[in-house]
């Protein structure tokens, strides 16, 4: 299991599209993926609404915590979706 403190950097927030490459991220990577913000919200990257109501905005920070046998990969893979989105 590994832990990083994440920023939102695309000036679209993490949107519908940004969380649905997230979601893939962490099936295909087979992991599981929880966000938390600083004031104890949670959300797991299986739940499109868990993630959504974190209203992850351009400049939110969250910790990402990765637990499986593609974490490494998994990570740095939502960390670039995090720096550059979705292809928007």
């Amino acid at each position: 299991m590994i832990n990083k403190h994440l920023t939102v950097k695309v000036p679209a927030g993490l949107h519908l599209r940004a969380l649905g490459k997230i979601h893939r991220i962490s099936r295909e990577q087979q992991c599981a993926v929880l966000f938390e913000k600083e004031n104890g919200e949670k959300a797991n990257s299986e739940s499109y609404f868990e993630m959504l109501a974190l209203c992850a905005i351009l400049g939110t920070t969250l910790q990402v915590t990765v637990d499986g046998p593609n974490e490494i990969t998994a990570l740095e893979m939502i960390q670039e979706v995090f720096e550059n989105g979705a292809g928007i």
